[in-house]
Formats: C-alpha cells, sequence, structure tokens
C-alpha cells in the first residue's frame, strides 16, 4: 500500500511541480527521497495525498486572469451612483477569494471595506480599504474562476460624472492648519464629503494615480487629517460635495507642507 501512495505522490507532485524530478536528483538524489518518504505514515501520506488534490482542483478551477474595474471604488458608492455594478464585481471577487461572506449587494459598505483590508494585508499592500490602482495590480498577479472585470463602457461611466447629479451645496471654502483640514460650506450635502490631496496640484476624485483621498459620509463633519503618503513635501488639497461616485462643487485648493 505504502509503495502505491508514494508512486502516487510521485506522478501528481511532478504534474503540479514540473521542477519536482530534477529537484530531487541535484539534492538527495530518488534514493534518499524514497527512504525520507517510506518513514512517513499511511496516514500522513494519504493527507498529503489529499492537500494535493485541493491544490491540483485550485489550478484546474482557477484559469483567468483576475482583473477587477478600473474604476476606483470606496465606501459608499455603488447606491444610485451609476456604480452598482462595479462594487457587486469587487464583492464576488472577495467571495471567490474567502473574504465576504455575505450577499453581493453592489453597495460599498462597512463589510466591502473590512473584507477588502484584510486582503490587502494578506498580500502585503497597503490597507486602505478602497480599490485602487495598487488592488489591481496586485489581482492581476492572481488567478481567478472567471473574469471580475464589468464590460460597460468606462466612456459611459465618465460621461455620467461630467453630467450627472447637482448637488444642493453652492460653495465650499478649505483651510488647513499644520496637517488639519478644515472646511466650511454653504448648502447640505447628503452623501457626504471627499478630500483629496497630492503633490500634484488640482488633485481630483475619482482620484488619479498619485491622489489620495479621505470619505466621510456625515453631513455634520468638516474636518480631516491629512498624512504625507507620498514622501514629505508640499501637496495641494481640496474638499468636495460627494454626489455618490463622484464630486459636485469643489472647495478652493490649498497647500500644505507634510
Amino acid at each position: 500500500m505504502i509503495k502505491k501512495i508514494f508512486a502516487y505522490l510521485i506522478v501528481l507532485s511532478v504534474f503540479l511541480f514540473p521542477g519536482f524530478t530534477f529537484a530531487m536528483s541535484e539534492t538527495q538524489g530518488a534514493t534518499n527521497y524514497v527512504s525520507n518518504i517510506s518513514s512517513y505514515s499511511e496516514e500522513d501520506l494519504v493527507a498529503l495525498i489529499t492537500k494535493l488534490q485541493n491544490q491540483l482542483e485550485e489550478i484546474r478551477k482557477n484559469k483567468v486572469q483576475c482583473i477587477l474595474a478600473g474604476i476606483d471604488l470606496s465606501i459608499g458608492d455603488g447606491e444610485d451612483d451609476g456604480l452598482k455594478e462595479y462594487v457587486m464585481g469587487l464583492q464576488n471577487f472577495l467571495k471567490e477569494k474567502g473574504y465576504f461572506k455575505n450577499k453581493s449587494t453592489g453597495y460599498f459598505g462597512k463589510l466591502t471595506r473590512a473584507a477588502l483590508k484584510n486582503f490587502q494585508k494578506d498580500i502585503g499592500i497597503d490597507q486602505t480599504g478602497e480599490l485602487n490602482a495598487g488592488v489591481r495590480a496586485s489581482v492581476k498577479n492572481l488567478k481567478c474562476q472567471k473574469d471580475f472585470q464589468i464590460k460597460k463602457a468606462e466612456t459611459e461611466y465618465q460621461k455620467k460624472e461630467t453630467v450627472g447629479s447637482v448637488g444642493t451645496v453652492t460653495s465650499i471654502a478649505l483651510e488647513v492648519n499644520g496637517n488639519m483640514a478644515k472646511w466650511s460650506t454653504v448648502g447640505y450635502s447628503k452623501e457626504g464629503f471627499k478630500i483629496v490631496w497630492s503633490k500634484n496640484p488640482h488633485p481630483t476624485y475619482p482620484t488619479r494615480n498619485d491622489d489620495k483621498y479621505l470619505y466621510t459620509s456625515d453631513t455634520g463633519s468638516s474636518s480631516a487629517t491629512l498624512d504625507a503618503f507620498n514622501g514629505t513635501g508640499t501637496y495641494y488639497a481640496r474638499a468636495c460635495e460627494y454626489l455618490g461616485g463622484s464630486c459636485g462643487i469643489y472647495s478652493n485648493e490649498i497647500t500644505l507642507s507634510l
């Protein structure tokens, strides 16, 4: 029985790991390897076979490159803003990888943010809880069962941003004290505010590659602490009325040293 298990292990290992046979001859040699395998119990070998079979099944299932939406997403997105499909694609990806246990609703809430942060932690990138360029680049190195990229044309989304909903805020005044940005508004923003900052002038939302943002859904909020996410130096910042997926009215642009 042990010999049969050993033979099966050899065949399965060679299939899963092409360099397996070469590695054996380069290190200990096949004879020593057989001796080491023989020291395992039958239960241990069966467990090892099961593990290899699971890996083989995972390889068979995950055949395509993982691709997510080419649009930045953050908490608050996906409800009545044209981003529901994009958020649902992210949720389905996180669900496939074992991070999102709930129903995919298409709304980017606290559960989606927590799941995304856990995924970012495990792959070793900044735990922002946002779908951004860093996440998309890392995801492309993985294999998935299917493509989670939404086929909807991005030009349609961008057009919607420019001619989309008009908010009730008529002006925002932004000032800075140290690394604390404070703003005051004329009008009411039911979706809250986003603060965008960058080393490049005129930061925007959705963000460019070198921009960063903070979102507050609290309509009464009027301040945020900014950090030097791209090294120390001069940064440019603006506050905006969040309309869900895009910004409406922007504040004046300020410069600050971080």
